[in-house]
């Protein structure tokens, strides 16, 4: 990639993103991304660091090209000897049921493999093409969300599209695995709290949210009955 429009182009072709989704997640004029989008400027301030979020890569790859696409070699996500294949994740109209540590690596990459894939399930028509679901595990979102049930997760989003009361998927601090938690908002990204929806659940302490990486925002459930 010779220059930043180019890696911008190159994300926004494999998220599958338009420049209207760019707008949306960024709160930009549609003709200053176009001229990001056609090399006459480069994002700057915090309108790079969203886009940068947006497009789920590093800030000064996007824009100088130095070091790694993500923060993370993205080979983490495939076991030595593990033959990495690149997963579909609009094979047939469906969205991978992945595992809690595939979803805790979701922040930086998408899982490449298809030990990353537990079972497909049907995708909703209105989540994007990078969605995937999970499967409830603890009481700890009990009792709206049940062990084994499971929750589709739209990760194209970014901290700025998210609201009061939404239902996140994140991965904190060191753990290798991501968690479910409601997001309680206060005064703005900086003022985010994370906590259990279970009002019996023994730990009721709020994590900020700071201490975090967003995955993404749970849409809705997949009930199956057999």
């Amino acid at each position: 990639m010779n220059s930043a429009a180019d890696r911008i182009n190159q994300r926004m072709s494999e998220l599958k993103v338009s420049q209207a989704d760019i707008k949306r997640a960024t709160g930009a004029g549609k003709a200053t991304i176009s001229s990001w989008v056609n090399g006459s400027t480069k994002p700057s301030g915090e309108y790079a660091s969203k886009l940068a979020a947006y497009l789920r890569c590093n800030t000064d790859w996007l824009l100088t090209g130095v070091g790694s696409m993500s923060n993370e070699p993205s080979e983490r996500l495939a076991p030595l000897g593990t033959e990495r294949v690149d997963v579909d994740h609009a094979m047939n109209g469906e969205v991978p049921v992945i595992s809690w540590v595939a979803a805790g690596n979701w922040a930086e990459v998408m899982p490449t493999t298809l030990d990353d894939v537990i079972d497909w399930i049907p995708k909703p028509a209105h989540l994007s093409d990078m969605a995937f679901g999970l499967v409830v595990r603890g009481r700890s979102m009990w009792p709206e969300f049940k062990p084994d049930e499971i929750v589709y997760v739209e990760p194209n989003i970014t901290p700025w599209d998210l609201k009061d009361g939404d239902l996140v998927i994140v991965q904190c601090n060191d753990d290798t695995e991501a968690t479910f938690k409601q997001l309680v908002m206060g005064n703005g990204y900086d003022d985010m709290y994370l906590k259990p929806l279970n009002p019996d659940w023994p730990d009721q302490k709020m994590q900020p949210m700071t201490e975090c990486n967003l995955v993404g925002v749970v849409d809705s459930k997949y009930t199956r009955y057999r």
